[in-house]
């Protein structure tokens, strides 16, 4: 039984489309993902490394409060305790 060498050049019938279906991504839309995709990274990178700033800012701004009114109790418990003894 000899096949013929050419047989596996001949073109392929057609499939049926489904009209139904969406349409088959392209490299062009991809590609537009792809870039829309980074620039949202790169923008939530930076919103980051700026909350990043502010919280430790208004860690400091904690830490020096909470020292400010340590002081300040300190200050009057002394005051009391000489008003008192």
């Amino acid at each position: 039984m000899a096949t013929n060498p050419f047989d596996m050049y001949k073109t392929k019938a057609k499939r049926a489309v489904d009209p139904n279906a969406p349409p088959r991504p392209n490299l062009l839309s991809h590609e537009k993902v792809l870039k829309d995709t980074k620039s949202t990274i790169e923008q939530q990178a930076t919103d980051i490394a700026f909350l990043k700033r502010r919280v430790a800012d208004l860690e400091s701004k904690l830490q020096n409060q909470t020292a400010y009114l340590s002081a300040l109790h300190q200050t009057l418990n002394n005051k009391v305790t000489k008003r008192n003894g």
